[in-house]
């Protein structure tokens, strides 16, 4: 068995800084490995075990490279180069943080002056089976105008803010795959243990029935065949007119070929993909993870809470987070008239808000006043990663700036009038306009919208239709207006149906 790592260590990678560095791979049964960094003469030694399997770890080091990384083994060596200590977040989750820099708005613009030597990016390959990742090739590169065309936006995005305010390399650790359900990262094992993950285990089991991967293989061939071509019409649709609307597309070009078929190496299935992607890169060390997921999971969206409960206890367990000290940074779904419900994505939004307070160590990246209401794949991703980074730079980092979105904390009565106060509203709340996004309703619970003033951390509401507020709530709706700002221009977070206390 000759001496390898495995695929995430490769040239031009980052390690994190100010934390123990796990490195693995293979090697002769009973051999000795040994890692070595120059300059500077870091070394780690282990023996492999009797499949051939080793593990070391190298000591927390500060920030700095450039640094060899040599590997040997008996008469075998391996040497990486261009690699550096410096802050390591893994980007995971579906279409959203996927979609790639050239794709986004002024994508063309932004290729053409990232060129970045503080970014780096590892993009884990896009497979369904541990076989095809292991015979998967992939690398470690860094931002350029060659290379970083497929780069997630939000990402990149993040990466660049907190490069240059942490003055430090960024890599970022690609894991996600458009048109994923939570359950698509978990393992099947664990989503056998709760009913909400028994629930996707049977939707989804009972879709491929006694169907073969032969038959399987064939769907999908005709499958993509079908993607391809959509591809191609919204291609040269695009040429003609490049600021045609995603609702022309839709009539010129017809709708994305939707849903894939389901099979036994099928994409969607609960547990492929944390065992074919996610398992491939962990544990890699991280400071932490920024995870943008939650839009296909709207045909189920009460029983997300629980399963992104799941997902966040899992990965930190993988990553061998016993204290949870790993930041886990989630972005809210931003608005969009989806037709899956008329609560579906307030009610996602309102699970990702429960997990990122009730997790420690947990954030909010909060989108209310962001999306389209025609496309799911909203394409300025800039204030999407700007505010990802601004969160990190707040709780990680511990820098004086104001990251978390103003979040309410007191919702009071006083005759006609709706009293609310707001934590985080960074020297005073600010509203952009009407209608607010406020609604008022009395003991009926019948909501209207009420009309807003913002002073200071508080928000006075009232509503000629409701003389006797009972109940408030705020931009709780697939798509419509979230209008409240706190000091840095942060939109604040929306909130369900929440009683009003007398004062």
């Amino acid at each position: 068995m000759k001496l390898k790592t495995a695929a995430v260590f490769s040239n031009d990678m980052v390690l994190q800084r100010e934390a123990s560095v796990p490195v693995w791979g293979t090697a002769a049964p009973g051999a000795a490995v040994e890692v070595r960094l120059t300059p500077g003469g870091l070394s780690a030694r282990t023996t492999a075990g009797p499949d051939g399997d080793w593990t070391l770890t190298l000591p927390p080091q500060p920030a700095g490279g450039p640094f060899a990384m040599m590997l040997q083994s008996g008469n075998e060596t391996l040497t990486f180069t261009g690699v550096y200590f410096g802050e390591v977040w893994l980007a995971g989750g579906q279409s959203n943080m996927e979609l790639p820099l050239s794709g986004s708005r002024d994508g063309e613009a932004v290729l053409a002056s990232c060129q970045d030597e503080l970014l780096h990016f590892y993009e884990t390959p896009k497979v369904t089976t541990v076989a095809a990742a292991e015979a998967a090739p992939s690398r470690w590169q860094i931002v350029g105008t060659e290379t970083a065309a497929s780069l997630s936006a939000v990402a990149y995005y993040a990466a660049r803010e907190l490069a240059h305010a942490l003055h430090v390399h960024v890599g970022i650790l690609e894991c996600f795959w458009g048109g994923t359900y939570a359950h698509c990262w978990l393992p099947r094992e664990l989503l056998a243990t709760f009913p909400e993950g028994q629930r996707r285990l049977t939707w989804y089991d009972a879709r491929v029935g006694d169907k073969t991967d032969a038959e399987f293989d064939a769907e999908l061939a005709a499958y993509q065949k079908e993607v391809d071509g959509w591809n191609d019409r919204i291609a040269a649709r695009r040429a003609a007119d490049p600021d045609v609307s995603w609702a022309v597309l839709n009539e010129d070009c017809g709708l994305y070929p939707w849903p894939p078929p389901a099979g036994r190496t099928g994409f969607q299935r609960p547990g492929n993909l944390y065992e074919s992607m996610l398992r491939r890169i962990c544990p890699y060390a991280v400071r932490g993870f920024w995870y943008y997921q939650g839009e296909q999971d709207e045909e189920w969206p009460q029983d997300y809470e629980a399963e992104l409960t799941c997902l966040v206890r899992r990965w930190r367990a993988d990553w061998q987070d016993a204290n949870a000290g790993l930041p886990f940074l989630l972005v809210q779904l931003p608005m969009f008239g989806t037709g899956a419900g008329a609560e579906s994505w307030p009610t996602l939004r309102a699970a990702q808000a429960a997990v990122a307070d009730r997790e420690p160590n947990a954030g909010l990246v909060v989108l209310a006043d962001l999306g389209e209401e025609d496309n799911i794949h909203p394409v300025d991703k800039a204030p999407v990663g700007q505010r990802l980074a601004l969160l990190a730079l707040d709780t990680v980092y511990g820098l004086p700036v104001a990251g978390k979105a103003p979040r309410l904390t007191d919702a009071l009565v006083q005759g006609d009038t709706a009293l609310l106060h707001f934590a985080y509203a960074a020297g005073g709340l600010t509203l952009a306009g009407e209608p607010s996004g406020f609604e008022l309703a009395g003991a009926d619970g019948v909501f209207h919208p009420a009309r807003a003033a913002a002073q200071g951390d508080n928000v006075r509401l009232q509503c000629e239709a409701v003389p006797h507020p009972a109940f408030v709530r705020y931009a709780w709706y697939n798509f419509g207006p979230a209008r409240l700002y706190g000091g840095t221009g942060l939109s604040a977070a929306p909130f369900g149906t929440t009683q009003l206390a007398s004062v």
